[in-house]
């Protein structure tokens, strides 16, 4: 295994510890972390569409918005965010415009996926993404994704 796949699983797993925490909170189980070019941690997220009320509270948009305050700057050059799911194209637009480097996530998004609209989301927002990894985790991930719905369809 390489040192980037390594990283990869590291970073994924605190995205994944955020999604557990939604999962908690009776929110979709997403979440999000936000890495600077030398592996600090900048922010973290997790979905609070739920408890805010808010379509827009995903967890990509909370650590996007807690790591700008952090470095008081709207562009995150040269940072990554790791995300369980992938992102929808809200999402991704705004991981373009913020210039988001890198975007690793778990699982696919058969419903939302930032793919399914791949060519709906214009070059502008894209051409500051340089590379997406996907399916880190994706075992684990899905597998608490999976439980969440199947709780819901329970209740």
């Amino acid at each position: 295994m390489s040192l980037i796949e390594k990283e990869d699983k590291k970073f994924m797993t605190l995205a994944l510890k955020q999604a557990k925490y939604a999962f908690s909170k009776n929110e979709i189980p997403v979440g999000a972390v936000i890495i600077s070019r030398d592996k600090v941690i900048l922010a973290r997220g997790y979905n609070k569409v739920e408890s805010l009320n808010c379509q827009n509270k995903h967890a990509e948009i909370i650590a996007i918005e807690k790591a700008c305050k952090k470095l008081k700057n709207w562009r995150l050059n040269n940072c990554t965010l790791y995300v369980t799911l992938e992102p929808c194209l809200m999402c991704m637009g705004l991981i373009g415009l913020s210039r988001i480097s890198r975007v690793v996530w778990g699982v696919k998004s058969e419903l939302f996926g930032y793919n399914i609209d791949n060519q709906s989301c214009p070059n502008l927002y894209k051409k500051h993404i340089k590379g997406i990894t996907q399916g880190v985790l994706h075992d684990k991930i899905e597998i608490l994704l999976k439980q969440f719905f199947k709780n819901k369809r329970i209740k």
